[in-house]
């Protein structure tokens, strides 16, 4: 054996040693449970717009009696999630389902593994997955700079920013900062 291949294995040796493990992939045991939306914010690239706080322009934090509050659900036994929200500017219910991919510390929510619909639009969420990294006391997830940029139609950015679209692009490019808490935010 090599030199340079002994090294790794020393280390995870040690690791064994010292009573460590060594890293492994989330499973859905691990982050299986009903999450609350603390928040969830668009933020363009581009500095002079302001970002689009979401709960409160689009999610209804508050529905009232009889809907339920928004909540990310992951399932303990599928690699798959619900997103559930009342809109707030016309107090239908809204479901967003996926798959999601489990990494060392990490939760991908796949929002494609259905039809991309006006939802994901009007809640300015990613076109293909949300990053969310898994922290485990107190339980939450957060997606905040490892979010990749994307884009998102210009009439769904401004009435979530409150803003005229008057001088703005077709298309405007952000990302997305989020929160979910098990039990209070």
């Amino acid at each position: 054996m090599s030199r340079a291949a002994a090294v790794p294995v020393l280390l995870a040796l040690a690791a064994c040693a010292d009573g460590g493990a060594l890293p492994r992939p989330l499973v859905p045991a691990d982050v299986a449970g009903v999450y609350r939306l603390c928040s969830l914010t668009f933020t363009p690239t581009q500095t002079a717009l302001p970002a689009a706080n979401l709960v409160g322009s689009v999610i209804d934090p508050a529905p009232g009696p009889g809907k339920a509050e928004p909540s990310l659900t992951l399932s303990g036994v599928a690699p798959q999630f619900e997103l559930l929200y009342t809109h707030a500017g016309d107090g239908a219910l809204r479901q967003v389902r996926g798959d999601v991919e489990y990494g060392d510390n990490s939760v991908f929510l796949y929002l494609t593994s259905q039809t991309p619909t006006i939802i994901q639009q009007e809640a300015l969420l990613p076109p293909n997955h949300l990053d969310l990294v898994y922290h485990a006391s107190p339980r939450r997830l957060t997606a905040g700079s490892e979010v990749s940029a994307y884009s998102v139609r210009r009439s769904d950015y401004t009435r979530a920013a409150g803003i005229s679209e008057e001088g703005l692009q077709d298309r405007i490019t952000g990302h997305v900062a989020a929160v979910f808490a098990e039990g209070t935010c």
